[in-house]
């Protein structure tokens, strides 16, 4: 994100232990991947736009940046004892005068396709490059923000169209599309182009436009609704792209994850009841058609909906001493975009020792949330018995 699962897994473990047996098969009954492809957004890249003033800076992930600053791929990575993740593209194409970028390159052997503000399906996230163009003419970081649709294109175009069955895949977006509907919710009051160029961006439909373009009351009405249409759509595609663009072409081990929720993070607190309880809808109608378009499938889906409600109300359990504020300052002289974890190192933030902090920025998880997280889907990988 850039700034929400069956009796029948109980019997693997069993199953695969009597077939290893019957084989002479290993005596720890482990798995032996090739590796792991990693398809989603911010919390899944390892560092997609560390080039330019973001590598300059001593940035490049979505977190702490540092040698602890790993996310949950790369602690995953670790305990599947694969090699780390390593971005699958570089590139930034900033028209913000002051920031150098990098173009684009295709790096040969990485498979984390993650990029920070990719959708579902539209490049339109949030700072991404596809925003400079018509009708947006906007400023931006210029992030390409490949959406989860075409990252899954590009491994298989890479691959020969089809995924070798010995390597885990992750699945992990939602959370941009959240972010853009939630914007163009803000903009429906005002009505005019803004409004109009927000749901634009957002992806809503011709008579969604025309409804917020009059402003007021009965627009921000149509605005939500249209916000939480687009997230329940949002939820269908990415099952869908799993279905037949991941298990349908080879993948054997796939864990998808929900969309959290959102309505927690130190961004979310800054808004008034109404506006978080907006968010965890959004949230709830994307997770609720991912799971059901999941329904029946191998893959493992790990509720990252639940398990950021779990850490908020018991941080204690967690280890957790700040589930509120950011870690990463927002000190120009520290941290010249904004308060972005993509540039927050250990020396940009607001204390000596941040270790308890849940968020490094305003939605990004901090090292001790990414290892959290990664805790909890090794635990969910270990219950179907992949591990």
């Amino acid at each position: 994100m850039a700034r929400q699962f069956s009796l029948a897994r109980w019997a693997v473990p069993v199953l695969t232990a009597a077939v290893l047996a019957a084989c002479g098969g290993s005596d720890d009954n482990t798995m032996r991947w090739s590796g792991v492809v990693n398809f989603g957004d911010s919390l899944s890249d390892v560092g997609s736009y560390r080039v330019g003033t973001v590598a300059a800076l001593g940035g490049g992930k979505y977190t702490i940046n540092g040698a602890t600053g790993l996310n949950w791929t790369e602690h995953l990575a670790q305990r599947l004892s694969v090699a780390a993740p390593c971005a699958a593209q570089t590139g930034l194409l900033p028209n913000i005068p002051g920031l150098v970028g990098a173009a684009v390159t295709n790096v040969p052997g990485c498979y984390n396709y993650a990029q920070g503000s990719a959708r579902v399906s539209s490049p339109l996230g949030p700072h991404s490059v596809a925003l400079q163009a018509a009708p947006f003419y906007a400023s931006t970081l210029g992030v390409t923000a490949v959406p989860v649709q075409t990252q899954m294109a590009n491994h298989l175009s890479r691959t020969g169209g089809s995924f070798a069955g010995t390597e885990l895949v992750t699945v992990m977006a939602g959370a941009n599309d959240l972010f853009m509907h939630l914007k163009a919710v803000a903009a429906a009051s005002q009505g005019g182009t803004t409004a109009v160029g927000a749901a634009l961006a957002a992806g809503w439909d011709q008579s969604a436009q025309t409804a917020v373009a009059t402003g007021g009351a009965s627009a921000v009405s149509a605005a939500t609704a249209a916000a939480v249409q687009g997230m329940t759509q949002a939820g269908a595609a990415l099952a869908t792209l799993v279905r037949e663009q991941v298990l349908a072409k080879g993948a054997q081990y796939v864990l998808v994850a929900n969309v959290p929720d959102v309505a927690t993070t130190p961004l979310a607190l800054s808004y008034d009841a109404a506006t978080r309880q907006l968010i965890t809808t959004m949230a709830m109608a994307f997770n609720a058609q991912l799971q059901a378009g999941l329904t029946g499938t191998p893959v493992v889906q790990a509720d990252l909906f639940a398990q950021s409600r779990a850490q908020v109300a018991d941080p204690v359990r967690f280890g957790l001493t700040n589930i509120t504020a950011p870690a990463c300052s927002t000190n120009p002289a520290l941290n010249p975009l904004n308060g972005t974890a993509l540039v927050c190192t250990a020396y940009s933030t607001v204390a000596a020792n941040t270790d308890g902090y849940l968020y490094a920025d305003d939605v990004h998880l901090s090292p001790r949330g990414y290892r959290l997280m990664s805790d909890y889907i090794i635990e969910r990988l270990e219950v179907a018995g992949w591990l």
